[in-house]
């Protein structure tokens, strides 16, 4: 393909507005699971990608949603545990008396 059919092909696509993204807080768990659903979104509606690149990318952040939802989990099961723990230190201090378990 010569310069002048290169420039008219480039010249008939639209322009593609780039907004930037805001800033994302990744805080916990919840926050990335959201940002990698947001991701996961956009890489299965484009179109003009490979599909086996698609398919790579998917499977990647597949991968790191399970992660995070892994993670997700394991906090809520430790703060559990947590609040069980302070129960018993409030009963041990109003019965006033220690208890081994």
């Amino acid at each position: 393909m010569n310069l002048a059919k290169r420039i008219e092909n480039l010249e008939s696509r639209p322009l593609l507005r780039i907004v930037p993204a805001e800033a994302v807080p990744l805080d916990s768990p919840a926050d990335v699971l959201a940002l990698l659903a947001e991701q996961v979104n956009v890489v299965r509606s484009d179109a003009r990608a490979d599909p086996v690149e698609r398919a790579r990318t998917l499977g990647f952040l597949a991968s790191l949603a399970l992660r995070a939802m892994e993670s997700r989990d394991l906090t809520a099961r430790l703060e559990a545990v947590e609040r069980v723990l302070k129960l018993r230190e409030k009963a041990v201090e109003v019965n006033g008396k220690r208890k081994k378990w």
